[in-house]
């Protein structure tokens, strides 16, 4: 499958009307523990409507996850058909597991005018970046990396190993915002005022003369 780019679509025959017909593709990535899903949790409950791309993973699952919440938990064999197949927008491996976001959920929201949101670190925004230059890049970064030691131990869902290597590729991923088009951040206890902020940003798009769009 080839996928076809397109960056803000300035035709003479096709109108700013036209052209919000369609829904925006936005990108949200953050180092692990800055709380995006707990963000897009809150701006769910403002009543924003918006697609959440549920990702694909082979890691295992977590006490309070089931299938499709936050992820698609599937096995590695799976994960390589997935590939075979062209099924995936991105794949990236991650924290040692392999994470992917599946093409025909983005495609069907995106055509029938619903924005989508994939929630993806910045090895797959670098990938999406180069496939589809019209979609929207936003980062996520907590008040201060002891914020983020704060959160990642709080959780109690790694070991220190695990919890020590995140904490080296967060330090890695937040060198790297300024290759995102906005950056959000979410403070410990400040939760409301960071999903306002991603609204803002994702209303403002929309007022764009010419929006940035993306075809698959």
């Amino acid at each position: 499958m080839q996928i076809k780019t397109e960056q803000i679509v300035r035709e003479p025959n096709a109108s700013s009307a036209q052209l919000r017909s369609q829904g925006l593709l936005f990108v949200l990535s953050a180092p692990s523990g800055t709380g995006k899903d707990s963000v897009i949790q809150e701006l769910k409950a403002q009543g924003l409507d918006f697609h959440v791309v549920a990702s694909v993973t082979t890691r295992p699952m977590r006490p309070g996850e089931s299938e499709g919440n936050p992820y698609h938990f599937i096995s590695k064999e799976q994960f390589e058909e997935m590939i075979e197949q062209d099924e995936l927008l991105e794949h990236a491996l991650v924290h040692g597991n392999w994470y992917g976001q599946p093409l025909q959920p983005i495609r069907d929201n995106l055509r029938v005018g619903r924005d989508v949101l994939l929630k993806i670190d910045v090895q797959g925004a670098a990938t999406v970046r180069r496939k589809l230059p019209g979609a929207i890049f936003i980062f996520l970064v907590p008040g201060s990396v002891e914020e983020l030691v704060i959160r990642l131990t709080a959780r109690q869902t790694e070991t220190e190993e695990e919890r020590e290597r995140r904490l080296n590729d967060a330090r890695v991923e937040l060198a790297q915002q300024d290759q995102y088009d906005y950056v959000i951040v979410n403070r410990q206890n400040q939760l409301k005022e960071a999903a306002e902020c991603l609204r803002a940003i994702m209303r403002a798009e929309h007022c764009r003369t010419y929006p940035r769009l993306v075809t698959l």
